[in-house]
């Protein structure tokens, strides 16, 4: 068989020499273009940018990780990649790493600790630069792990870590909790159903922790007017689902509103009401969490309790790119506000 001309083949790929010799320059100096402009003369710097343009020559970056001991990606592990408050947020992570020329990826636990622990693993393995991650549960011996491993991590919607443990950015979920308990006692609302995810999540504990203390401080037993179910992930079909332990004993002990601990819970309690014939808030007010997309689409337009999403998932990586490059790093923990839209999906008792 005759060999195709060299011209013909290729098959190779452009590696750093080609670059150099086209530039009429060292290996080494193509490698300060690349990684350290600021050491090359303007000229020579502009010569070898030409030659990888017209080469195509794409970096690599593995190579350059095991030099340094660090890919060029950050992972972004959530509960829920279903969930659009994660796509909001991820995108807040993904502009500020962009910018650093890092890329973003993205794991899902699906609330299992097992596949956390995978994830986190796996982290491990490609020698990620750090990570944002929402934890499956109270503890974060899995990330103490990773960190051993040289990953820096950030918390992300996680209020209950201490500053000497790892950096994290949240809202205040207690407050915003108590935004959604007060508008409802502010209607006449006196029996709530707090539909929450499950009980292990800090979140959902304390946006129940806050509507019980709006009540209490109206001067209403939140004993008897908070009644909690618990579902086992914080999603539409969740939420519908539960609609038939939410109507349990009948039209004389039918809550008056139910508070559901996010949008996605709140969207399937809204498609079980309506298949059962109730209105909302003819018969019941509900009252999501997140403002995510759809919130303001739906009718009537769902009452929630606004989080700052996108702002959220920027500050998580800022934080942090402080601790993967600045000396003398300082563990810090950020706090955002909440905030209540009311729409259409709450209106007063009317007995």
């Amino acid at each position: 068989m005759t060999p195709l001309p060299e011209s013909e083949d290729d098959s190779r790929s452009v590696g750093i020499s080609d670059v150099a010799a086209r530039a009429g320059v060292s290996p080494g100096t193509v490698s300060n273009v690349l990684n350290r402009p600021e050491r090359v003369a303007e000229p020579t710097r502009r010569r070898v940018e030409q030659a990888v343009r017209e080469l195509d020559y794409v970096p690599n970056s593995w190579g350059r990780s095991l030099r340094s001991g660090r890919s060029d990606s950050v992972g972004l592990l959530v509960l829920d990649v279903t969930n659009p408050f994660f796509t909001e947020v991820a995108r807040g992570v993904e502009d500020v790493a962009s910018e650093e020329g890092l890329a973003v990826v993205l794991l899902n636990s699906a609330e299992r600790q097992d596949r956390q622990q995978r994830s986190v693993r796996l982290l491990a393995e490609q020698r990620a630069a750090g990570a944002v991650v929402m934890p499956v549960d109270g503890g974060v011996d899995d990330l103490l792990w990773l960190r051993k491993q040289g990953v820096p991590w950030v918390l992300l919607d996680r209020g209950d870590v201490g500053a000497d443990v790892a950096c994290s950015v949240a809202v205040d979920n207690h407050a915003g909790g108590m935004a959604a308990g007060r508008h409802l006692v502010g209607l006449g609302h006196e029996r709530v159903i707090y539909l929450s995810g499950p009980s292990r999540l800090e979140q959902c504990r304390a946006r129940l922790a806050g509507l019980r203390a709006a009540l209490e401080e109206a001067g209403i037993d939140p004993d008897g007017a908070v009644r909690p179910v618990f579902t086992e992930q914080l999603n539409a079909e969740s939420g519908e689902k539960a609609v038939e332990e939410l109507l349990a004993g009948g039209p004389k002990r039918r809550p008056q509103a139910v508070f559901c601990a996010n949008d996605q819970l709140a969207l399937g309690v809204l498609k079980g009401l309506g298949g059962r014939g109730l209105g909302v808030p003819q018969d019941l007010s509900v009252v999501g969490y997140d403002d995510v997309g759809f919130a303001g689409l739906l009718h009537p337009g769902l009452t929630t309790v606004a989080q700052p999403k996108y702002e959220i998932g920027r500050a998580a990586m800022r934080l942090l790119l402080s601790e993967l490059n600045e000396t003398g790093h300082r563990h810090e923990r950020l706090r955002f506000a909440p905030e209540l839209i009311v729409r259409g999906s709450t209106a007063a008792y009317r007995g």
